[in-house]
């Protein structure tokens, strides 16, 4: 074989080549860093710090429509902007703008009279901040505690024709003073729930007078912080001594009567002979409220229009309404250190961390803070309807919602099964961070995860736990754990780079709503139905935004998008009607329902199931 020679430098050259591949070949090529090593930038001293602020007296509560809300979200929207997230709200900005109701004034046109006899506003009566504005002159009606309760064999309206007439009721519940009495756990109480039965059975308006067992008649005191939901009907609470004379005038003794109904449970209802004139002139007051939102562009120029979202509601109850589980401390701050501004200052957190790292991600995240939440996920639900990214190309959606108080090492996580990759995922990742789980499957929940999984979207809900100090004052900041809230944003941001990184698209899986059973005598949340409603309040009728598959409502046809307006012949205007009339019933009852679907009207008979 010819030998074939090379010059020396060739030679040189070629071995110089090899020894450099070599060597390079060494090198091991540069690997996106893990992402626990992002975790030891989290700082207990700074979320703290984020929550005290958020939580302070200066924010007074951070309720819905108030400036301080303002203040919180200007403030939110600053740390975005410092940190250079993109706006990603209306026009560019950081906010995007929705309108709430956040309350209901009595106008001038307010007015009582019984038996040509004028009562003075605000002195002798005020009117319900549910009321809506109308006018009437009609009959006076005694319908007694003003309750209907089929499952109690009890009805105030048995004996009497409301039909066009204005009822006068008691409030409170019959055999109030006894342990054992069958009204101690129902519903049937409430200014809402009699003003609601009233209106079905035909009345024009209903005025309320305390019951005797009750030296103070808190005119005024009891309704503060009311549900403010126009329910159709005009409704008063009045002053007992204005309208005692009306049954002196007819030979009747009130306080024989009402000891008679709770002796034996039988009505004692009847028509008094005057009329009554009633008019209620409700202003409710809008506001503009804003969710705060802010985003990362993804590396990777194939996945960054899929997205990721982060969120968490910055509202809470101002200076306490409704939803105070403290009312007699309404009037006081209701912190929301806990609820929600634990969760706000992770999101915070988060962006801050995402920010610095944002080169490592391939999709693109949404941080969001939401208002609205504590008046019905308003927020949420306005984002989830008008988004401001393709909610088709949206992954899942993680929500933190009071992850300030952990005890234990112990986190719930909701949602777990509305993707099949979840609960591996969470299970490996905690490796790293030893919390002890707790996991529901389901997406459903009191709080803006349940919007997103409305649209069926994979949906994680991080929470540390109920409190007794949940919607009261003494929910502070210095309650705060600060460094298991720290533990708690290590999974939800190794959770969220496991979403951003993986190379495939999570599965979304429907789980099924759980069905609470029905609570004591009162029927509870009643039948089983399978709606899940908008909680928005600018339409006439209940929203679904979900109905469950294999529920009464589905296998009857109705859809998500539908308007509920009409329940077994009764008009439906809003959620209270829609409760009241629901619990009414029972598993096995044929119900017809109207709703309006694209304008036009579907109506369908719909049977009822037992919750288990």
């Amino acid at each position: 074989m010819e030998k074939r020679y090379y010059p020396a430098a060739l030679m040189t050259s070629a071995l110089a080549a090899v020894i450099t591949l070599s060597f390079y070949s060494l090198i091991p090529v540069p690997q996106k860093p893990p992402a626990t090593d992002a975790l030891r930038e989290l700082s207990a001293a700074r979320y703290l710090e984020q929550v005290k602020y958020l939580a302070s007296d200066d924010m007074k509560g951070r309720g819905d429509g108030s400036p301080e809300l303002d203040k919180a979200a200007d403030y939110i929207a600053s740390q975005f902007r410092l940190w250079g997230l993109r706006p990603m709200g209306d026009s560019n900005s950081y906010f995007q703008d929705f309108e709430i109701t956040t309350g209901a004034l009595a106008g001038p046109k307010t007015e009582l009279q019984v038996n040509r006899t004028s009562l003075k506003v605000n002195q002798d009566f005020v009117p319900l901040p549910f009321s809506n504005t109308a006018v009437f002159d009609g009959p006076l009606v005694f319908a007694g505690y003003g309750i209907t309760a089929p499952e109690l064999q009890y009805d105030d309206y048995q004996t009497i024709d409301a039909t066009g007439a204005i009822v006068l009721v008691l409030r409170h519940q019959p055999q109030e003073t006894q342990d054992r009495s069958p009204f101690n756990s129902s519903q049937h109480n409430t200014f809402i729930n009699k003003a609601i039965n009233a209106k079905q059975h035909g009345a024009r308006g209903i005025i309320f007078i305390t019951d005797l067992n009750h030296e103070d008649e808190e005119v005024g005191g009891a309704t503060r912080g009311a549900d403010t939901d126009d329910l159709g009907i005009p409704a008063v609470h009045a002053k007992r001594a204005p309208l005692l004379k009306l049954f002196v005038d007819a030979g009747k003794d009130l306080g024989m009567i009402q000891k008679k109904i709770d002796t034996n449970l039988q009505p004692q209802s009847f028509e008094l002979p005057v009329r009554a004139h009633i008019a209620t002139d409700i202003v409710r007051t809008r506001k503009t409220v804003k969710n705060v939102v802010a985003g990362i562009t993804g590396s990777d120029p194939a996945l960054q229009n899929e997205w990721v979202i982060v969120g968490a509601h910055y509202d809470h109850l101002g200076l306490g309404d409704r939803n105070s589980l403290a009312p007699s401390q309404i009037g006081q701050i209701h912190h929301g250190a806990d609820d929600n501004a634990s969760g706000t200052a992770g999101v915070l957190e988060l962006s801050r961390l995402a920010a610095m790292n944002k080169n490592e991600w391939k999709r693109s995240v949404l941080f969001i803070t939401f208002a609205g939440e504590e008046t019905g996920l308003l927020g949420s639900s306005y984002f989830a309807n008008h988004p401001t990214i393709p909610l088709k190309n949206t992954m899942a959606m993680l929500n933190m919602d009071m992850i300030g108080r952990l005890n234990n090492d112990r986190l719930f996580i909701g949602g777990v099964g509305t993707s099949p990759s979840f609960r591996s995922w969470l299970e490996e990742l905690n490796n790293s961070v030893h919390l002890h789980l707790d996991y529901s499957d389901s997406g459903y929940g009191a709080s803006d995860h349940m919007s997103f999984n409305a649209k069926k979207l994979p949906v994680l809900f991080f929470f540390s736990g109920l409190h007794t100090d949940y919607h009261k004052p003494t929910d502070t900041s210095d309650k705060i754990n600060a460094k298991g809230a720290v533990r708690v944003l290590s999974l939800v941001y190794l959770t969220l780079d496991k979403v951003v990184t993986n190379a495939g698209r999570l599965e979304y899986a429907e789980v099924q709503q759980p069905r609470p059973s029905a609570a004591g005598s009162g029927g509870g949340y009643g039948p089983y139905f399978g709606s899940v409603p908008d909680f928005r309040d600018d339409l006439k009728g209940v929203l679904f935004a979900d109905v469950q598959n294999n529920s009464p409502a589905a296998k009857a046809g109705l859809k998500q998008g539908d308007l509920l307006v009409e329940f077994d012949g009764k008009p439906i205007e809003n959620l209270n009607d829609f409760t009241y009339s629901l619990r009414s019933k029972k598993p096995g009852d044929v119900v017809s329902i109207v709703v309006k679907r694209n304008s036009q009207s579907v109506k369908v008979d719909v049977t009822l199931e037992a919750r288990r």
